[in-house]
């Protein structure tokens, strides 16, 4: 596990390359957004994916969730975009709105067996962090986050406890000290084409009732 100290990659463009090429090559990044740390794996490499699970010792139906550079990459995670999602995300990304979509035909089928056995969707946002989106477009596809913990155990906002968990898993970690969390985000599921509130996070419904 390579440290480097947040402050350095925000002053410091060649560290965002040196990320982006870790998750190109199939590597584990670990970074913070929205007050805790996430693991990002590339979502289209079949043996990043798998690395990023058995770190986490992930079993449970848990949700999945994906960052995208832009909206035009969502063309990457889904085959089809309703008007209403599409309006969404133009209204409210970058920002703590996760879209659930069916994956796309390009996704490896193994990689979507393993992330859908929640609800057969996939959760997408565009998060608000500006290194986590710098880091995105250098990277230039999707990719799959998961908060830096063992399943059902905390540790996500310490990087303490980070390291012990993941020194031998994560590639990079990205060090901005405690964290204290930051709310989380509303997940959107779209039906007969309107959008409807499946968790309430830092968007409320009443802010979403026009695409209801």
């Amino acid at each position: 596990m390579k440290i480097i100290k947040i402050q350095e990659v925000a002053e410091n463009p060649e560290h965002i390359k040196a990320l982006a090429k870790t998750l190109a090559n199939g590597g584990l990044v670990c970074m913070p957004c929205r007050g805790t740390y996430r693991i990002l794996a590339d979502l289209l490499n079949e043996d990043a994916v798998i690395n990023l699970m058995q770190s986490k010792r992930r079993t449970s139906k848990a949700p999945s969730l994906v960052f995208v550079p832009s909206k035009d990459h969502l063309s990457k995670i889904t085959d089809e975009v309703p008007s209403v999602a599409n309006q969404l995300a133009k209204d409210h990304w970058p920002g703590p709105l996760t879209i659930l979509f069916e994956p796309s035909s390009e996704i490896p089928r193994s990689v979507v067996k393993q992330l859908t056995k929640a609800n057969g969707h996939i959760g997408v946002r565009i998060p608000e962090d500006e290194l986590m989106v710098r880091l995105l477009q250098e990277f230039g596809g999707p990719v799959l986050v998961s908060s830096a913990n063992k399943e059902k155990k905390a540790g996500a906002s310490s990087p303490a406890q980070i390291r012990k968990n993941f020194v031998s898993r994560v590639d990079h970690f990205v060090d901005a000290g405690d964290l204290s969390g930051d709310g989380s985000s509303t997940i959107v599921e779209i039906k007969d084409g309107k959008a409807h509130v499946t968790r309430e996070g830092n968007i409320s419904s009443e802010q979403l009732k026009k695409y209801c």
